[in-house]
């Protein structure tokens, strides 16, 4: 009983993990379409962040939005070692801090590039 009970708990865990992971790709994701949209409409002096700005005009907006994709895949790589496994330390606090961290940068991001749009 105590094995089901312990299976039932580490699957309720993984299952907010999973939850953090795909919310985050959602808000990294709005982030990257409203940033299209943006440059699309305004070019690239409408971007903020000087170090976006410089490779938007020095490679274009695919090498940006590959770079955004990778950027992405390693922070949900970094959330999943930081969860762990049943015979690996585990860091849930500081996995949770990081999905939160990219939820509200995507969140931001693409609240900041709407209001350019708008």
């Amino acid at each position: 009983m105590a094995a089901v009970e312990g299976v039932a708990r580490r699957a309720g865990k993984n299952s907010v993990m999973v939850l953090a992971v795909l919310t985050a790709t959602v808000a990294q994701l709005l982030d990257l379409s409203t940033f299209v949209r943006m440059v699309a409409m305004h070019g690239p002096i409408a971007e903020g962040n000087p170090i976006v700005n410089r490779l938007l005009i020095d490679q274009g907006v695919i090498f940006v939005a590959v770079t955004k994709l990778a950027a992405l895949a390693l922070v949900v790589a970094v959330i999943a070692v930081l969860a762990g496994r049943e015979h690996r330390p585990r860091h849930v606090r500081l996995a949770a801090a990081v999905a939160g961290v990219a939820i509200a940068a995507g969140l931001l991001g693409g609240w900041t590039n709407a209001i350019v749009i708008l």
